[in-house]
């Protein structure tokens, strides 16, 4: 079954830890041919840490503080799921 979503802001190239414009819920696409490491942080450290694989989106959860990162660019924004 699809998903809507709300799009909340531009999307970006992603490599660098960013908040994504403040999200609580990050649409993440890894539109490379290699899988790439997603890290969550907050200001004391690491939170968590994911592969994803090449040419897929996932969504992360995270507090509008944290950040998230990529070892390789990815592209990411801001969304929020409809009903």
């Amino acid at each position: 079954m699809s998903r809507t979503i709300k799009v909340i802001s531009t999307e970006a190239t992603v490599n660098v830890a960013t908040t994504v414009s403040g999200a609580a819920l990050v649409r993440v696409y890894n539109n490379t041919a290699a899988d790439v490491l997603i890290t969550r942080a907050d200001g004391v450290g690491t939170i968590g840490t994911v592969t994803m694989q090449a040419n897929t989106v996932e969504y992360f959860v995270k507090a509008p503080t944290e950040t998230i990162a990529a070892n390789a660019n990815v592209l990411a924004v801001s969304v929020a799921f409809t009903n």
